[in-house]
């Protein structure tokens, strides 16, 4: 049997250990298995010769590759070590000898390396080719392994489960396949090509979304003025590289903040985003590996039942289910810290039988100032009149969302909060996959708020990022534009503002597009999704609503329960599997990777995929 993983970064190596676990179960006698990707191990986001300064946005503590007991699969479970384990025993031994470019920088960062700490994606690139190698070695003698570094370019069926690759000059016909494709990049839009146009014709600098590590931050010239468009992950990963990355330094000071130190060679730096606030970072984490808070609302005992059953809900009460989730925990926490006089359990289980009335609030005396409120968080600069006003009061922001992170999700009630909506993820991804909500709703909810909303309070940096935001505008390198950022072009300049404060307008000479493009298949440069969808292999997911109308979305279409890929004639395609970023919004949130100890998705899938590739059967 031959197998072919298109695509060489975590999922597939998860997919190359499934198969390897499942294989003396199967009667397959002789196994091949070959890996595809140009960039090789870890494919193009987990390059160990990237910037140190990039990091990743889980603690080390708690990414891993390997499968553990709260796995709901088939398979057997083979453990191993978290990413911080491995580097605390082996890693510095296994860079010394890989001969890994920067390997220095890689060895100091382990010796640093603490359960709190935020590995730097380079290392978490090592740890895959670690992981890789250590498969290759312990593979039975039956099975053979072949990494090929390039990229599969068509894939042809030829019977009912027999596939042609082409890549290079070559073709080799295989019997399963996965795929595992990564972000990739799309064509420009119409936008993009203007502003680029416009750059190239008055000398100026024009950087559309593209990979951090990749990103020509080194063409933006000293003391120039640059904008950065987006203030969420990518933004944070572009202000280290312009400034960190330059040779400026931050010091600790004894009151805990930090304050900057140019080198020079900076630019002068301005931002903004359609919300204008940086994303909330992350809480320090107090919990242990595995560790989670019981779900009351959108449980995942009313999940099970609905997918049993083939229920529905609305939009409307899915999102009040997940704020409720997350309000109970901010009130336990409050109330067990600032309200000693009332019974923390009896206030709870008040709270759980009416969530989303303001009557349990009053009875219990919980102050308005303290109380929960979702539409100040959506809009915090809600009051700001003036820029001078916005300026205050991002500060503000800035100083009380550390505080906050700092005290630690087990502590603060913002920060344990913000964390059991990451705790909802499981399921929340369960309510998207089987569509236990309308298509309507998913559209007007979750495509339509809801996803903006959760990146912004859930899925931002380390505490440190900000922490140093922070001491760059005290600096005077940085300067936030605010909410609803407009770019012009005027004479030879770009220039910028918030609609809100349209008499503050800065020209700039550089911009940088710093967020994330959006996965849409249909305008992949990917050359093999385009193949797919131009021989019908392929097709993108369509919503379909009630009144006849359909709204086609940039996910690949897979099948619920096998993530099989969907041909443009609805089809399962045999034994050709499609996971991962390519299916974002067939899915949801597709990206990050995969934690130990909590009956992690991504894992699942591994296994899933793995025993039927290799028990598949007409």
């Amino acid at each position: 049997m031959k197998i072919a993983l298109i695509g060489a970064g975590p999922r597939n190596l998860m997919a190359l250990e499934r198969l390897l676990a499942w294989y003396p179960r199967v009667q397959v006698s002789n196994l091949e298995i070959h890996l595809f990707d140009p960039f090789g191990i870890g494919g193009r986001v987990w390059q160990s010769d990237q910037p140190h300064e990039l990091l990743m946005n889980s603690l080390a503590a708690k990414i891993t590759l390997f499968t553990d007991h709260t796995i709901e699969m088939e398979g057997p479970v083979n453990p191993g070590p978290t990413l911080l384990e491995w580097a605390q025993r082996s890693g510095i031994t296994f860079i010394q000898a890989g001969h890994y470019e920067k390997a220095n920088y890689l060895v100091k960062e382990i010796g640093h390396l603490t359960s709190e700490s935020y590995s730097s994606r380079a290392l978490f690139g090592v740890y895959q080719d670690w992981f890789y190698q250590q498969l290759v070695q312990k593979a039975p003698e039956m099975v053979h392994i072949e990494l090929h570094k390039t990229a599969v370019k068509t894939v042809k069926g030829l019977t009912h489960h027999a596939y042609e690759l082409r890549f290079d000059d070559s073709a080799e016909t295989f019997d399963g396949v996965s795929m595992a494709l990564g972000e990739g990049m799309s064509e420009p839009s119409s936008t993009e090509k203007e502003l680029t146009h416009f750059a190239n014709e008055h000398h100026l600098i024009y950087l559309r979304t593209g990979y951090p590590s990749e990103q020509a931050y080194d063409s933006i010239p000293a003391q120039s003025s640059v904008l950065l468009r987006g203030l969420g992950l990518n933004f944070m990963d572009a202000m280290i590289m312009l400034t960190t990355h330059r040779g400026g330094k931050f010091h600790r000071q004894k009151d805990d903040t930090l304050v900057y130190e140019p080198s020079g060679k900076e630019p002068k730096i301005y931002a903004g985003s359609g919300r204008g606030f940086p994303y909330h970072a992350r809480g320090f984490d107090q919990k242990a590996v595995g560790e989670t808070r019981p779900l009351y609302f959108l449980s995942n005992q009313l999940v099970a039942h609905m997918i049993e059953n083939q229920e529905q809900m609305s939009g409307q009460e899915f999102l009040n289910d997940i704020y409720s989730d997350a309000a109970c925990t901010y009130y336990t926490k409050l109330v067990a810290q600032k309200y000693t006089g009332i019974s923390a359990h009896e206030f709870e289980q008040a709270f759980q039988n009416d969530p989303l009335s303001k009557e349990v609030l009053d009875d219990y005396g919980i102050a308005e100032e303290d109380r929960l409120d979702w539409e100040a968080l959506a809009h915090p600069d809600a009051f700001a009149k003036t820029y001078a006003d916005f300026q205050k009061v991002l500060l503000q922001y800035l100083d009380h969302d550390i505080t906050e992170a700092k005290w630690g999700n087990k502590t603060s009630p913002f920060a344990s909060a913000m964390d059991t909506l990451r705790e909802l993820r499981t399921n929340i991804r369960k309510v998207v996959t089987y569509k236990l909500i309308s298509d309507e709703d998913y559209a007007k909810y979750i495509l339509g708020g809801f996803n903006s909303f959760n990146s912004f309070l859930a899925v931002g940096p380390p505490i440190l990022r900000l922490e140093q935001l922070l001491a760059l505008i005290k600096a005077g390198v940085i300067e936030i534009l605010g909410s609803q950022l407009q770019l012009e072009t005027s004479g030879n300049e770009f220039v910028a503002y918030s609609k809100r404060y349209p008499e503050h307008k800065v020209a700039v000479k550089s911009v940088i597009e710093a967020r994330l493009a959006p996965v849409d298949i249909r305008i992949s440069r990917n050359e093999l999704i385009q193949n797919l969808l131009e021989t019908g292999m392929a097709r993108p997911y369509e919503l379909h609503f009630q009144n006849g109308s359909t709204k086609q979305l940039g996910a690949m279409d897979v099948t619920t329960e096998t993530a099989e890929m969907i041909d443009s004639d609805g089809d399962p395609v045999p034994n050709v599997y499609i996971w991962g970023l390519s299916t974002e919004g067939r899915h949801w949130l597709t990206n990050g990777s995969p934690i130990p100890s909590v009956n992690d998705v991504r894992l699942r899938m591994a296994d899933m995929i793995a025993n039927q590739i290799l028990t598949y059967t007409d």
